[in-house]
């Protein structure tokens, strides 16, 4: 039986799991926390969002978009697990990789993976599940992994 792994992650944790047979229970290999995609964006950039005076009248408003900053900060924690993903491959801990994540994770993780490593993908959902109990985790995968 080929060794697979799954990874369940959103932008700030991730949970990697290890199925050593068919239909048996996932094992916990390791668990990543990226913090920085819980700051607020004071804080994760000392400059302010700039700002632009409205087109019509005298108001002023930021230009800036707070959500872009989790974003990169969300891609920037893909890249990392991309790389963990990808030293697991070279080394041979794993043949196939399902990924459950959240759906902005699930295309991070994608754009940043190498192709050798891509095609490994056996499976992915867009579903945040990196919370839950391992047992929950493996009623997402399909009954054969």
């Amino acid at each position: 039986m080929a060794i697979s792994w799954v990874l369940v992650a959103n932008q700030s944790h991730a949970r990697l799991f290890e199925a050593t047979n068919a239909t048996g229970n996932l094992h916990e290999v390791e668990g990543m926390i990226y913090p920085e995609a819980r700051m607020k964006g004071t804080e994760l950039y000392s400059d302010g969002p700039g700002r632009s005076f409205d087109s019509g009248g005298e108001g002023r408003h930021g230009m800036g978009n707070p959500r872009e900053l989790h974003n990169r900060a969300g891609s920037r924690f893909a890249k990392e697990l991309a790389h963990a993903l990808e030293r697991g491959r070279q080394e041979g801990r794993y043949e196939k990789l399902y990924i459950i994540a959240e759906p902005q994770m699930v295309g991070n993780l994608r754009d940043e993976l190498d192709p050798p490593t891509r095609a490994t993908i056996a499976g992915e959902s867009g579903k945040n599940v990196v919370h839950c109990a391992p047992e929950e985790i493996r009623s997402q995968l399909p009954q054969l992994l």
